[in-house]
Order: C-alpha cells, then sequence, then structure tokens
C-alpha cells in the first residue's frame, strides 16, 4: 500500500505535495458509522504477522450480534478489512489476492488468537467499477451480485463474506463522506460536503470531517477556490471549517516572523556591541585594529562582518 491512513491525531496540511487519499479513508468511514462509534473499533495499518503487512483499515465490531444498517456496513462481522483505492489506482485480480491474503493471515491470528474465517469479511472500496475483477469473478464461478446502490456482494469468493464498494454509484445524499474522496468533485457535490460538515462542526465527529476536508479540498483546490469567489455563504462556511488549520498557519507565519526580528535584533545588538568595544579599544588604548580585534576575542573577518550587519540595519531604516 502506496499511502497511508490517517494515525489518530495527526494533523495534515494542504500544502502536501501528493494527495494521500488513504488518510481520509479512515474519517470518512467514521463518519460512515458514526451512529455506531460505541459498537466499532477502528485499527488504521494494522500489521500483519511480524512482515511489513498492513490493512489499510481494520474495524471490528464490539459485539456480534449488533446489526449495522448502513448498506456498507450491513456485511460486517466481528473482523472486517478494509481495502482502499485512491481515485487513480486500478483495483485488479491482484488486489483481491492480495487482501484475500492479508484476510488469511489476519484468521491465523497472533500467539493463541485464531479467528474464525465467518467472523472476518473484506471489503474492497474503489472510486469506479472494476469492471475486468468483475469479469474475472464471472469466469471463476463467483457471482456478482449487485444488493445495493454502489454495493456488490462477492458470492462463493472463497471463505471470506467479501463486497466490492464503487463510490461513485453509492447515494451521495447518504454516503457523502465516501463518495467526496474523489478529485472530480461537482459543484454540487462540494456545497453539499460543506453543508453536512458544518452540520458536525461542533460534534464529537468534528476533527474526522476536518481530515476529509483537508483532502478533498486540496484535491479539488480549483472548484472550492471558485466557490470561495462566487458564494458568500458557502465561503463563509467553508472558512469557518477550515478556521483551526488558518489559525495554525498564521499562527506558524507570526511565530516565523517573531523568530527572525528577534534574530535580527539579538545580530544588531550584538555587531553594535563588538564594534564599539573594538573602536573604543583602538582609540582609548591606542591598540591597532588587529590588536583590538585580538583583545576583544574577534577576527578580522568578525569585525567586518559586524560592520556590515550595521550598515545594513542603518540602510533598511532609512528606506523606512
Amino acid at each position: 500500500m502506496s499511502d497511508k491512513a490517517m494515525p489518530t491525531g495527526k494533523k495534515y496540511h494542504l500544502h502536501d505535495r501528493k494527495t494521500q487519499w488513504h488518510m481520509a479513508v479512515t474519517p470518512a468511514m467514521k463518519l460512515e458509522f458514526m451512529e455506531y462509534s460505541q459498537v466499532l473499533d477502528y485499527i488504521p495499518e494494522r500489521l500483519l504477522n511480524t512482515n511489513a503487512l498492513q490493512i489499510d483499515l481494520l474495524i471490528i465490531k464490539k459485539a456480534k450480534d449488533i446489526c449495522i444498517e448502513n448498506e456498507i456496513g450491513r456485511i460486517f462481522q466481528r473482523h472486517n478489512i478494509i481495502e482502499y483505492k485512491s481515485p487513480h489506482d486500478k483495483e485488479g485480480i491482484n488486489t483481491y489476492f492480495k487482501v484475500h491474503a492479508y484476510a488469511s493471515l489476519y484468521k491465523i491470528g497472533e500467539k493463541n488468537t485464531v479467528y474464525e474465517p465467518e467472523d472476518i469479511t473484506i471489503t474492497m472500496i474503489r472510486r469506479g467499477k472494476p469492471y475486468k475483477l468483475f469479469r474475472w469473478f464471472a469466469r471463476q464461478g463467483y457471482n456478482v451480485k449487485d444488493m445495493y446502490k454502489g454495493v456488490y456482494y462477492i458470492e462463493n469468493a472463497g471463505f471470506f463474506k467479501t463486497q466490492v464498494i464503487v463510490a461513485r454509484e453509492l447515494a451521495e445524499e447518504s454516503h457523502v463522506w465516501l463518495t467526496s474522496l474523489t478529485d472530480a468533485m461537482n459543484r454540487q457535490q462540494a456545497e453539499n460536503l460543506i453543508i453536512k460538515s458544518r452540520e458536525l462542526s461542533d460534534k464529537p465527529e468534528a476533527s474526522y470531517v476536518d481530515a476529509v476536508l483537508q483532502i478533498v479540498s486540496k484535491a479539488n483546490r480549483t472548484l472550492f477556490e471558485e466557490i470561495k469567489r462566487e458564494d458568500r455563504n458557502m465561503y463563509s462556511a467553508l472558512v469557518e471549517l477550515m478556521q483551526p488549520e488558518i489559525d495554525e498557519a498564521v499562527s506558524k507565519a507570526v511565530e516565523k516572523t517573531w523568530n527572525e526580528a528577534v534574530i535580527e535584533t539579538t545580530n544588531n545588538i550584538t555587531a553594535q556591541n563588538k564594534v564599539e568595544a573594538i573602536e573604543n579599544a583602538i582609540k582609548k588604548l591606542n591598540m591597532t585594529e588587529e590588536e583590538a580585534c585580538a583583545f576583544m576575542d574577534t577576527t578580522k573577518e568578525q569585525y567586518d562582518a559586524y560592520k556590515q550587519i550595521i550598515k545594513n540595519a542603518d540602510n533598511k531604516k532609512r528606506k523606512a
């Protein structure tokens, strides 16, 4: 897995060069199942065995008899492996075998822990429909069952219950979080996302919303800039939602400017003191420049540099 899921508590910023979609899938799934927050545990990048094999996201249902009404989660058993593909990543036959291998390794468990196959499910999420993979399933005698809008069950596909989620086909009004993980968002989608995000701004899930918004607004920068320019209400809502990040950016900028000012002031004071001390030694003690520098534990090069600092500061003041 080339991308990384978002570890809890870590902050991600819009200036990151590559869109880190995996950072958004965990908060997006938490928002999908926010009404089940008390019965589901989320484990991003779950290590398998002692090797560096990682599941994108592991969702553990705390009680086996809990029924998830969300169409995506109806298949869930106790241990649910999520494999997420970024919008332009391919999801082919090898992806299926990889995630099936993850499930098999997970079934083996660690130490004395062994899970039953019927307690493990596989969920593969991608933006578009994987036609090639579906055709391969059909040739192998696996039945691709269109269970719900955007939700396909793969029947007779081994020991583990498996489904493929096609995010583009999901109902946007009920799955706004997963459908928003795209770099081809339209105006209506963006506005719906902002409205939905604002509804949760004072809820415990607000941090998940922030994580999704950061990734999505970066991936759809032109669209969000257009909304800012053309729709004052949406602009105000977006600024309100992104305020924590804006505050942090401003704080860092102020801190940087302050530190630079302190360094410049300190350098000016140091230079002024050194130059004055050396000049006093020359005038009052009749020392040569070299003797005065040595007396003040300063080299000739440092003395010249101090004089240049003072000169630059004087020029800066005159221009101001």
